[in-house]
């Protein structure tokens, strides 16, 4: 009974240690030695390549590889992977040779596989890399987040195919462009949206990944927004061309201006254009409106035009040489301007001559009429002349300087005026000196009259001057470059003015400042103030500007550059 009992168990015993002793005697087997390595078999020196492997391991197991660069360096081991997958690594020889590339595996049990056959390497010495691309080009100013194009080349000495990107001068760096062929143009646009200057520049790299160096930069100025401009009218000027006249305003509210590309504009208040008149070259000279419309302007081609309000010739008048200033209108309609001829004309309504009276020199200054209708004029020869009604000398005053500067004329017929010698001069009306200022620069900007006797002038020291009625200095204001334009005073006591550093400036009567308002050019022309208090001014970028104001033009003796809206230069004319 015992025995029948023992067997079967006996027998269990030895059937689990039969299969304990094979479990014992599984092995586990190396990975696989892995196939040849892929990867370029010609390389340039100094230049990274990426070469795969392929690893399987007979237990399933995961493996990793590691690589041997056939210059006696081993890399380290790979991560691990799922048997059978790809491996990459990245290598760059530093000398030339021909190398032999070789893979080795191993499993998580650390058993490694053979070596791999070997891939053949030939390294040379590296092809140039692309050549910096150009400077880009796009705007030098803009809004703050507003996008902007900017465009680049670059060029490779092989002629390969180049790939570009941009660094925006904020951190921001673009991601590569397609690649193109060298030479071919890359074009990329970017937001700022911090006010600031940036400096833009590209990077080009080829099918080699082989980098050029950056460009050199592009500096972009970026603004914030413009809540100042209602518009800007684009005259047909060359770039780069000097826009000096300053705009008049008619009856009905448009505006009347020079241009360099022998044009006389009008343009309608909401900024679109009324008429173009062509003349025979530059104007240079402020129209100046009479009271039945007529708009009288001087050229570089030596004439006095008349235009209709509706931009039809009326008449011209030929002088000797061109005509540099703006028109004055006498009470009874006569017209008094200077040419470089040495002569100032006076000329009908109807377009007949008065008469002229020799000027010493060239009469670049644009005449100023006073109540008495003495009509007064500088001239290049130094002086400012004093001329009666009837053309005759009343009297002259000799400076140390050329005088372009336009007259004004006070409440008490004072004539105040510039001078190359960087005096600003007030004479009594008898032409005796009643006092003079130094400034540190040339005097050729028109003094403007407050209501409170403040003398307004510009130098080209790059200041605004303001002067006490009795000649001695209220304050200065410094700007960025020369002030050549006159200023032009509201009513609310805010001055205009422009500066050759491209900024009109609005001050406040104690000389703090309430805006500054740039463009793209010096800005020459002096500024004039509308009805409704908006500023209207020409910058040397090619454009009429409206900007926005606060009140009209102030009830003074002369509150801007000849006086009044129409530009007449006549003591009594209105506003």
């Amino acid at each position: 009974m015992l025995r029948s009992h023992g067997r079967p168990f006996l027998v269990l015993s030895l059937a689990l240690a039969l299969v304990a002793v094979s479990s014992c005697n599984k092995k586990n087997r190396a990975p696989d030695v892995p196939a040849v390595p892929a990867g370029p078999d010609s390389c340039f020196k100094d230049t990274t390549y990426t070469f795969t492997a392929i690893a399987a391991d007979p237990d399933g197991d995961s493996v990793a590889v590691r690589f041997d660069w056939g210059d006696s360096t081993l890399s380290e081991w790979s991560s691990w992977v799922a048997s059978g997958d790809t491996v990459e690594l990245s290598y760059a020889w530093s000398d030339t040779g021909t190398y032999e590339v070789a893979v080795q595996a191993r499993d998580q049990e650390l058993l490694n596989s053979g070596w791999s056959g070997k891939l053949v390497v030939r390294v040379v010495v590296a092809r140039p890399a692309p050549n910096a691309p150009t400077e880009p080009t796009g705007r030098a100013k803009g809004g703050q987040d507003s996008s902007y194009a900017f465009a680049t080349v670059a060029f490779h000495p092989e002629s390969m195919a180049v790939a570009i990107r941009f660094a925006w001068g904020d951190g921001d760096t673009s991601d590569w462009s397609s690649f193109v062929a060298s030479g071919e143009s890359v074009r990329m646009s970017h937001v700022w949206s911090v006010p600031d200057t940036y400096e833009v520049t590209a990077q080009a790299k080829d099918t080699g990944n082989a980098l050029s160096l950056w460009s050199v930069p592009h500096d972009v100025i970026i603004r914030p927004p413009d809540t100042l401009r209602i518009w800007r009218f684009k005259l047909i000027a060359l770039e780069g061309d000097a826009l000096y006249s300053s705009p008049a305003i008619g009856p009905d509210g448009a505006i009347y201006v020079g241009s360099a590309d022998n044009s006389l504009y009008a343009v309608l208040p909401d900024g679109t254009l009324k008429w173009r008149y062509p003349t025979g070259d530059v104007v240079r000279s402020s129209p100046a409106i009479a009271a039945d419309g007529t708009v009288y302007v001087g050229s570089y081609d030596n004439q006095l035009y008349a235009v209709n309000p509706d931009g039809t010739p009326k008449w011209s008048y030929v002088t000797g040489d061109f005509i540099h200033a703006s028109p004055a209108i006498g009470s009874d309609g006569t017209i008094y301007v200077g040419s470089l001829d040495h002569w100032f004309y006076a000329v009908s309504p109807a377009g007949a001559e008065v008469w002229k009276t020799l000027a010493g020199k060239a009469a670049r200054s644009s005449a100023a009429a006073g109540a008495d209708g003495t009509v007064y004029v500088g001239s290049d020869d130094n002086s400012l002349y004093a001329v009666n009604p009837n053309g005759t000398i009343k009297w002259t005053y000799k400076t140390g300087g050329i005088i372009s500067s336009s007259p004004a004329i006070g409440a008490d017929g004072t004539v105040y005026c510039g001078s190359d010698d960087g005096y600003l001069y007030a004479l009594e009306p008898g032409g005796t000196l009643k006092w003079r200022y130094g400034t540190g620069g040339y005097v050729q900007a028109s003094p403007a009259l407050a209501p409170d006797g403040t003398i307004y002038v510009g130098s080209y020291d790059s200041s605004l001057y303001a002067l006490n009625p009795n000649g001695t200095l209220k304050w200065r204001y410094l700007t960025g470059g020369s002030v050549d334009a006159s200023p032009a005073i509201a009513a609310d006591g805010t001055v205009y003015f422009g500066s050759f550093d491209r900024c009109v400036y609005a001050l406040n009567s104690d000389a703090s400042l309430k805006w500054q308002y740039e463009t793209d050019g010096a800005v020459k022309s002096s500024p004039t103030i509308g009805a409704d208090g908006t500023v209207y001014f020409t910058s040397d970028d090619g454009h009429l500007y409206k900007l926005k104001g606060t009140s009209p033009l102030a009830a003074s003796p002369w509150p801007k550059f000849h006086h009044d809206l129409k530009n007449t230069g006549r003591v009594g004319a209105g506003r």
